[in-house]
């Protein structure tokens, strides 16, 4: 059974997915406190999935390709409920979606050609950042909720969910940069090679 916990643990958070946006887009009581539970849950699961895998020695085909799209599915699917709620612009949205396309795509490549990708480490901060952008939302969504004006204040005058957002989407660009960086040695090689 424990052979499995890691990929049931990461469909489990893929599962969790639409009943997060049905609590962020819903109208009930207590709808966005639900939904930040939810990508709560949801985070703790991507934690829990790698540890298990790692610590028993689990790595499959399944859960490499899986518990990192898992993660892209709960991050957009939160960014985009965002945008449509249009509590954040669609370019950064967009700039976030093609910087993960265009990683996904030399990832794929250059496994193809038998090279492993360099990991970058900024790569890891782009993920913690982007979880914190969404978590920031989320908590101007709860007191939203409940009418806390003072706080409400704070966020609009301030532009805190701007802000927040910007620096997301720039270090989310700067990690897909780094990544090409790190890898153009491999990438040109392999040009060469077919040349």
């Amino acid at each position: 059974m424990i052979k499995f916990l890691p990929n049931i643990i990461t469909i489990f958070r893929i599962i969790l997915v639409p009943f997060f946006i049905y609590c962020i887009i819903g109208d009930f009581e207590n709808s966005k406190l639900y939904a930040a539970i939810i990508f709560c849950v949801a985070s703790i699961s991507d934690f829990l999935d790698g540890k298990i895998a790692r610590k028993y020695g689990i790595i499959t085909r399944f859960g490499t390709f899986m518990d990192p799209l898992a993660d892209k599915i709960l991050v957009l699917s939160a960014f985009f409920t965002f945008v449509f709620l249009e509590y954040i612009p669609l370019w950064m949205v967009i700039v976030i979606v093609m910087r993960d396309f265009f990683i996904t795509v030399l990832r794929v490549f250059m496994e193809r050609n038998g090279i492993t990708m360099a990991t970058s480490k900024v790569g890891k901060m782009k993920t913690v950042i982007q979880m914190m952008a969404i978590n920031v939302i989320l908590f101007y969504l709860i007191i939203l909720s409940y009418n806390i004006s003072e706080i409400i204040y704070l966020f609009d005058n301030f532009s805190i969910i701007y802000i927040f957002m910007f620096i997301t989407t720039m270090i989310t660009f700067i990690t897909g940069l780094d990544y090409f960086v790190k890898n153009h040695g491999a990438i040109k090689v392999i040009f060469i090679n077919r040349e």
